[in-house]
Order: C-alpha cells, then sequence, then structure tokens
C-alpha cells in the first residue's frame, strides 16, 4: 500500500502513463478515415507546410494558429520527412502526445502548489484526462491546434503562481501564435501578478450591478444577432442544427440564467475596490504586457499575412450567440459531451469555485472571467480547452478543504470513465465496413445521411455528437438526459435529505468539511 501511495504521489506517474496510452493509441488505436485523416481544420493546418506564408489561409485570424504547424515544418526538413497527409497526421499525433503529457507535468506541479490531498490530485486527473476532448478527439482528429493550446496554457498557470515572469511571457507568445484568447489572458497575467486577497462578501447594490452588467451583456448579443441583424445559425455551417424558434425564448432565458451564475465570478468586495486595486498595480509589470503586445504587433507585421480575415470579431460573437441558441442551454450539454463530468462538478460546486477564484487577485478573475464572459456559452466546447486546466484545478483546489467517502471517488471514476466516450469505436461503420455500404453512406457530402433538422444522422454522428453543434436533435436530448442523470447520481452521493425534529425536510452534506 505504501509503495502504490508513493507511486501514485510521484510527478511523473500522469505523465508517463498518459505517455504509453498515447504510444499505444497512436500505434493501434482508430484514426479519422478518411481525407488522409483530415478533416476541415486539418486542411489548414496542413497548408502551413513548410512555409505557412504561401498559404491561402494565412491571413490576420490564422496568424494566430501557425505556431504548431511552424513548429513541426521544422522537424519535417530537418529529417526529410515527405509531407504526404498522413505523416502530417502521425506528426500532430505524437504533438498532442507529447502536450498531454507536459501538461500532465505542469498540471501535476501546481496541485503540489496549492497543497491538494492525494486523493483529490488523482480526482483531478481523472476530471483532466478522462473527457473526449483530451483521452480520444486529441489522437482521433489531431490535425489541430487544441492539444498544444491546453499545454501552453498549463504551463502558464503554474508560471504565474510561481511568479515566474520569463515562464509566463514565453508562454503568451508562444499563445499569441497558437491560440488567440489565451494569448489575451498572457497579457493579462504579466500585467496583474499573482495576488491572494480575502474573501469579503459584496455589498448588495454591487451583487445587483455585476448581475445586471453580466445579463444586459449578453441580452443586447442575443436581441442585436437575433432580433435586429436577423440572422439565423443556416448561415454559419453545414450539418448544424438550426435555430428552434419555438423554444427561442426558452433558449434566450437559459442563457440569462447562465450568465447571471457567470457573474459570481466577481462576487469579492476585496477584488472591487479600486483603491486598494491602483495600490497594488505594478507599473513594470504593465510596462512588460504592452512590450509583449507590441513585439507581436511587429513579428504579425514583419511575417505580413493576408489584412481579411477568414473570420472577422463579428462574424465570432455572432456565431457563438446564434449557436447557442440552436436548443436550451445546448452549451451546457455539448460542455457535459466534450469536457465529461468535470462540468457537473462545475455545477454543482460553482459557488465554491467561484469563491476561490476571486481570491486569486485581478489577474487569474480577469483572465478567466474574459474567456468565460466571450466563451461561455459556445457549444463548440473545444473552444474552452485553454482553460479546461484552470477549472479544474481551481475546483479541485475550492472542495480540498472537503473530505469524501472512498465510495464518492470510486463512482466518480466509474462515471469519468462512462463519459469520456473513451471506449466507443467511432470506425465501426468505416469505409470498409459492410454496415457502412449497406446504410448507403459515401464519405461524399451529397449522399451522407441528413436528419429532418440539417444534422449528419448516424453513423456520423458517433463522432459529431461530441462536437457540440454539429450534434443532431436525438442526441442533444439523448446527452442531456444522460448529465442530468450524472449530476442526480453525484448530488446524492453528495447530499441526502433528513427530517429534523420539526418534521421538515432539509438538505444534509454526506461529507465532511476539514479544519
Amino acid at each position: 500500500m505504501i509503495k502504490l501511495k508513493a507511486l501514485l504521489s510521484n510527478k511523473w506517474f500522469f505523465p508517463i502513463l498518459m505517455l504509453y496510452y498515447g504510444m499505444f493509441y497512436i500505434l493501434f488505436g482508430e484514426s479519422y478515415p478518411f481525407n488522409e485523416g483530415l478533416c476541415t481544420d486539418g486542411y489548414v493546418y496542413r497548408s502551413f507546410f513548410p512555409d505557412f506564408r504561401n498559404s491561402v489561409f494565412f491571413d490576420t485570424y490564422y496568424v494566430h494558429r501557425i505556431f504548431p504547424s511552424f513548429l513541426l515544418s521544422v522537424f519535417f526538413k530537418f529529417l526529410s520527412i515527405s509531407l504526404a497527409g498522413k505523416n502530417i497526421y502521425i506528426a500532430f499525433q505524437i504533438l498532442n502526445l507529447t502536450s498531454i503529457v507536459t501538461a500532465c507535468y505542469f498540471f501535476k506541479q501546481i496541485l503540489v502548489l496549492f497543497k491538494i490531498s492525494l486523493k483529490n490530485q488523482l480526482f483531478a486527473f481523472a476530471l483532466l484526462l478522462l473527457n473526449f476532448g483530451v483521452i480520444k478527439f486529441a489522437f482521433y482528429l489531431p490535425v489541430m491546434t487544441d492539444t498544444f493550446a491546453m499545454m501552453l496554457s498549463t504551463a502558464l498557470l503554474y508560471f504565474y503562481l510561481k511568479n515566474n515572469i520569463i515562464g509566463i511571457v514565453t508562454c503568451t507568445i508562444l499563445l499569441a501564435f497558437t491560440w488567440p484568447m489565451a494569448y489575451y489572458q498572457g497579457l493579462l497575467l504579466i500585467a496583474f501578478p499573482i495576488c491572494i486577497l480575502p474573501l469579503v462578501p459584496p455589498l448588495k447594490w454591487q451583487k445587483i450591478l455585476i448581475q445586471g452588467i453580466s445579463i444586459l451583456y449578453v441580452s443586447v448579443l442575443c436581441v442585436f444577432f437575433v432580433f435586429i441583424s436577423k440572422l439565423d445559425n443556416n448561415t454559419i455551417d453545414f450539418f448544424i442544427m438550426k435555430i428552434d424558434r419555438t423554444l427561442l425564448p426558452i433558449s434566450i432565458l437559459g442563457i440569462v440564467v447562465l450568465y447571471f451564475f457567470f457573474s459570481k465570478l466577481f462576487f469579492n468586495k476585496t477584488l472591487l475596490d479600486k483603491s486598494l486595486f491602483f495600490a497594488k498595480l505594478n507599473y513594470k509589470r504593465l510596462l512588460i504586457s504592452i512590450g509583449v503586445f507590441v513585439l507581436v504587433l511587429l513579428i504579425i507585421q514583419v511575417i505580413h499575412p493576408m489584412s481579411t480575415a477568414s473570420y472577422s470579431t463579428s462574424q465570432i460573437f455572432s456565431d457563438v450567440t446564434l449557436i447557442s441558441l440552436i436548443k436550451p442551454l445546448i452549451s451546457i450539454v455539448s460542455d457535459f459531451s466534450y469536457f465529461g463530468i468535470a462540468v457537473c462538478f462545475l455545477i454543482l460546486f460553482w459557488s465554491s469555485f467561484c469563491k476561490t477564484l476571486t481570491q486569486m487577485g485581478w489577474g487569474l478573475v480577469a483572465a478567466l472571467g474574459m474567456n468565460i464572459f466571450f466563451f461561455g456559452i459556445t457549444p463548440e466546447s473545444r473552444h474552452l480547452i485553454n482553460i479546461l486546466p484552470w477549472l479544474i484545478v481551481l475546483l479541485i483546489k475550492a472542495i480540498n478543504k472537503y473530505s469524501f467517502k472512498t465510495s464518492f471517488y470510486v463512482v466518480t471514476g466509474l462515471l469519468s470513465f462512462a463519459a469520456s466516450k473513451i471506449w466507443l469505436l467511432l470506425n465501426i461503420y468505416s469505409s470498409n465496413s459492410k454496415i457502412w455500404h449497406s446504410l448507403n453512406v459515401t464519405t461524399d457530402n451529397s449522399s451522407l445521411n441528413i436528419d429532418k433538422n440539417g444534422s449528419l444522422g448516424f453513423p456520423s454522428q458517433l463522432l459529431w455528437m461530441n462536437i457540440g453543434p454539429w450534434m443532431s436533435e436525438r442526441m442533444y436530448f439523448v446527452q442531456g438526459a444522460v448529465m442530468l442523470l450524472f449530476i442526480a447520481i453525484l448530488f446524492f452521493m453528495l447530499y441526502k435529505f433528513q427530517m429534523n425534529e420539526f418534521k421538515k425536510v432539509r438538505l444534509v452534506r454526506r461529507y465532511q468539511i476539514l479544519e
């Protein structure tokens, strides 16, 4: 038992475990069976080989996503490897594996910094790794920048907590050419160093003001894009469900409720103290942040991307808003489908999570809050992959003061495994399968199985039901029901109803609060 505990607590245990898993998957696991493993984004990132400046996609949007392709192309040139699609596919698999292994190392270091118990460290790794986005998608459709961005974001958080300015700046510059939103998070972390604040409940008028601004922000987006601009999500992409106009009021109400809870990210009177903020302001760090911003602009000017971006800022905001209105709370269902039961625990412990975050200072609150406010409602959950480690580690820090029963961890592990879909075979209807041919499905889009809502049906749904707005109506309801079931199971593992001496029912914790 002592040896097992020492093994699990070793800082290299999970990195090595993921290294073995990733190697096994690359050698024997499933791969996307069409177009040399490349999907839409894969074609873009492949076009950056061998010289991204010659790509037709090299514009002011994709300039912020060129670094992983550039890094791999250097290795391809050095080793004289052919630029065949299959080689690029495998190279991105290896890059993603390296990224996950490195992220595990930094994630472990952060847990140690926060003095998380060994049980809760294992709990944290289960939430980080046992989800579709990390354990499956990163290897099945690897030609993306997602996993590399997650690794850099994890390292960014670690260096921030260690107040290592060189590490923070390095990660921020790399993120500037990997994942734009994480780049802006990095600028905020450079400008505002870690500062532990006392938790003081805000005044009533402060709560109302924050909640009002939050709700007003998302309400204006909905009204402008849906009722004034009269846009519809059928202009966004193929195979996405159309907005359910009958349920549109409920969908809007659901988003308003989400932003009502998002506002809790700022519920700390100390955080809102302007005099304290300016007293703690580090002008040297602020100047460094501005310098990094200017440096990135200069680099972009030198490499000179096309001025016409594939995606404008207004289009990004309109797309996020519109697809979040397809069905009520589709973003939460999508997050559960992609990130697993971490979403369930964030729902159950949201207040504790927010209280923990608000004590971490202005930099972390601004960086995380910005991402959640801008992209917290997007059903394409992979857009939030950069903050997944942040969410989990702060969640675990918030609940580390609780002592759970062993049965709770066992159930959590089983639910994590089930929600990760690591067991789901995506290629059982591959192009060589008799079942595939019997369904008359081909790789030609004109012959794909499309349901009445314009979504890809099965067998394509085996993959696309996990990627937000591309899930079908049926899978929205199925996965929503599964999410509610998992939340109910976890809720009753954590709480029970008990009759008090006055014959009234009250909610009682099943876990203990440590001193």
